[in-house]
């Protein structure tokens, strides 16, 4: 708050103190006009529109989905129709839901894309996502003005700081990127509840209470956006410390309490009720579902002791700081080991960099205590950035990533307005000089216009340059393959870029592969980065991914021996053994990841019987399928067996446990895991045609098929086909069971017993 509402906030206390009456309400801002601030948000809405206007080329379809968009938006089924069920399944499940738990739950901000999806129709279409980002960017700009201007009492300073904000490169991970759209809905609703708190503390009585109701309504739907909107608590505390101490106790302690215990009771406890209200939700749906991860490769300091995660972290945040000053090179990744942990030695560059930024951020901190007398503002915009980065920091605790640039997004807003204020003073330093000397004409205006004069250019400078990096930035984001090229370039001793970018390329090529020589390379450097982190901490992922590669390698050097017929040859080999050590390796490693995820689940008190293995079911099919490939079928159908297990109802698995059986030469086994797959997917029309041709050959009383061509299908009542279909039930009963999902095994008994006349006993045996 500027000096103005502090002025006047001492004043309403003296008066009520001495029993006067208290004063109206007060301004939040120099009066400057509705023409003004609309003036100012079209200025806003230029500078957005011209920044991100590049990106809405890189999202005419297919592009736009890169990232994580592919899997939060196009590949979650609860966004695909605006039914009850689905929107329960989003207030009822992970954000990440079905693809895994990540221990994050943002309704809110799911809901915002079923309404693109669904309502909109916009689909695979990324345009009408980006639309509705640039728009939300474009009102936190404003919000940004607001706040600048309660603080600065300038219109003008205001303003560059809103636009330096609104184009700063580092907003791009968070504007282009769809699924930043969860931190643009925290920053709203940070901003929003900010405002609404200032104009709390300039009324008394019960015209309070709409504001801070307001407040309490937009805290609740921030932290059900994204969770990371509880730094509202800190916003409005940097701003009652910098703003609202008044002396009531002669000692500063007693007076600090003072102080904080009239903030508590007239404005913080409104936060409490969507605090505890997300705790409480988080608590009850998180408690039903597996433990969430947090691998080391995403965050190495998982595995640090305190001092070394400590002053890695103060590392990071140097990088940070670079970023904010100088944004030319970004990349959308920082994953194990483009940060290598800091070691006691210091004998290396990366070492040197822990003690530059520690030396800068002690600097921030005397100039913080410094500016708490001389100037307001800008003690409260750096306490403002601190306190909005401090929980993603890893200095209180560990988070999810050591650094991703969206972190950035409102601690821009503090760096964006030191800046302006550090132009600004040095500006009105030389306009004080300069207008002092005889020789020129500038002492013939007033100091604060030669300030403009000279601050205005360098602001205006610095907006272009920040937005001229912006639409750059944005054409990154045009799809995975420009994305993780552009990450690799920036990030070259991160894993996750270079597997990124080989699985992307990988995806490009489809089936004819033609990069599969540099898909190969980007995977070997991403699992040769890999290999240096204990084997507990490797991502089996990596493995899986080079694998598989290799896997298609030797497809593609297999011999034709015939028109339709391929004969292994001696380099084909060559591959088919690099990918089964390979995809080996990843087992081992999901192996350890399974012990991991029991013991999580035995220390939040589940019983034994009740966990189910955790793995990743594609390492166990793919090493099944290599093993095919050199006719070591027994071996494969351990790998499908493993699979199946992890993911029973995968009708895939099955196809392929029939395929090895038919392979081997057991017809009836292979007959009972097509039916399998069938019954978990009767629309695959290719499994109807292998069991034809199979029971050709297995009906001896020529029943098991009736029609004739195009029209032939099984005929239930064949003995031969009701005892497989018996079979295929009973499999499947058993199955479900060993996976630990007692609900669907029962429904298969029942099925099997009501439509088909199985007998019980077996099903009995299983489920008594």
């Amino acid at each position: 708050m500027g000096e103005q509402l502090r002025r006047q906030e001492i004043a309403r206390s003296t008066n009520e103190a001495s029993g006067a009456s208290p004063l109206l309400e007060a301004r939040l801002w120099p009066a400057c006009g509705a023409r003004t601030h609309l003036i100012v948000a079209l200025a806003l809405g230029f500078v957005v529109g011209l920044s991100y206007s590049s990106a809405f080329r890189t999202a005419e379809f297919p592009g736009g989905f890169a990232l994580d968009n592919k899997f939060i938006v196009l590949e979650d089924p609860r966004l695909h129709n605006a039914t009850k069920d689905n929107i329960r399944l989003i207030f009822t499940q992970d954000y990440w839901w079905p693809k895994g738990t990540a221990g994050l739950y943002r309704p809110v901000t799911t809901l915002s894309y079923l309404f693109n999806f669904a309502v909109l129709g916009n689909k695979d279409h990324a345009i009408g996502y980006l639309i509705i980002n640039v728009l939300l960017h474009w009102a936190n700009a404003l919000l940004v003005y607001f706040l600048a201007l309660i603080l600065l009492e300038n219109y003008w300073l205001a303003t560059f700081t809103a636009a330096l904000f609104a184009a700063h490169p580092l907003g791009t991970e968070v504007v282009t990127n769809i699924v930043g759209r969860a931190d643009e809905f925290a920053a709203l609703s940070v901003l929003g509840g900010f405002l609404l708190y200032v104009k709390s503390t300039t009324v008394t009585g019960w015209r309070k209470v709409p504001w801070l109701a307001g407040l309490m309504l937009t805290t609740a739907l921030g932290v059900f956006c994204k969770e990371s909107a509880v730094v509202m608590i800190g916003a409005i505390v940097a701003y009652d410390f910098v703003y609202r101490i008044q002396p009531k106790r002669p000692q500063w302690l007693l007076n600090l309490v003072s102080n904080s215990w009239g903030f508590l009771h007239t404005g913080y406890v409104w936060l409490m009720p969507p605090l505890v209200g997300l705790w409480v939700v988080r608590a009850h749906l998180f408690s039903n579902l597996p433990p969430p991860e947090l691998p080391f490769v995403d965050n190495p300091l998982v595995d640090a002791n305190f001092w070394i995660s400590r002053l890695t972290a103060i590392k990071v945040i140097g990088h940070y700081l670079g970023l904010l000053v100088w944004p030319w090179s970004l990349s959308c990744d920082y994953s194990y080991n483009q940060i290598p942990l800091v070691t006691w030695w210091f004998r290396t560059w990366e070492d040197w960099k822990t003690a530059l930024a520690l030396l800068a951020v002690v600097a921030i901190v005397i100039v913080t205590v410094r500016q708490f007398r001389r100037n307001k503002a800008a003690c409260f915009f750096i306490l403002f950035g601190f306190l909005c980065f401090l929980p993603a920091s890893n200095l209180v605790f560990i988070c999810g990533t050591i650094m991703a640039e969206r972190l950035m997004y409102l601690p821009m807003i503090g760096f964006a307005g030191c800046a302006v204020i550090t132009i600004h003073s040095v500006a009105t330093c030389l306009a004080r000089r300069l207008r002092g000397r005889p020789g020129t004409k500038l002492h013939l205006h007033p100091e604060p216009q030669i300030a403009s004069m000279l601050a205005g250019p360098i602001l205006c400078a610095l907006v272009v340059l920040y937005g001229a990096r912006t639409f750059v930035r944005n054409f990154d984001w045009q799809n995975d393959v420009t994305l993780w090229t552009s990450a690799v370039r920036v990030c070259p001793n991160s894993f996750k870029t270079h597997k990124s970018l080989a699985y992307a390329l990988y995806e490009k090529d489809g089936p004819g592969y033609k990069n599969i020589d540099r898909i190969i390379r980007e995977a070997e450097e991403a699992t040769r980065i890999t290999d240096m982190a204990p084997i507990k901490d490797r991502a089996s992922i990596v493995y899986l991914h080079l694998g598989t590669y290799y896997r298609i390698k030797g497809d593609k050097l297999l011999q034709r021996v015939g028109t339709d017929t391929f004969a292994v040859s001696g380099q084909s080999a060559q591959y088919y053994h690099k990918a089964i050590d390979t995809l080996l390796q990843a087992v081992n490693i999901d192996h350890q990841f399974n012990e991991m995820q029991r013991e999580k689940d035995l220390r939040r008190g589940r019983r034994p019987e009740q966990i189910r293995d955790a793995g990743n079911q594609e390492i166990y099919l793919h090493l099944g399928l290599t093993y095919m490939r050199l006719l070591k079928y027994g071996n494969a159908l351990q790998e499908f067996f493993y699979a199946q297990h992890l993911v029973p109802n995968n009708p895939d698995i099955y196809l392929n446990i029939g395929r090895a059986y038919l392979a081997m030469g057991q017809k009836e086994d292979a007959a009972v895991a097509l039916l399998q797959t069938y019954l978990l997917d009767n629309s695959r029309r290719d499994v109807g045609g292998q069991l034809l041709e199979l029971y050709r050959d297995l009906d001896r009383d020529n029943c098991a098929i009736i029609g004739v061509d195009n029209k032939s299908q099984l005929n239930l009542g064949c003995p031969i086909i009701r005892r497989h279909v018996c079979l295929a039930y009973l499999g499947l009963t058993r199955v479900f069971i060993e996976a630990k999902q007692e609900a669907l095994a029962r429904q298969f008994k029942d099925i099997a017993i009501k439509n088909y006349s199985c007998a019980p006993e077996e099903f009995n045996r299983l489920l008594p």
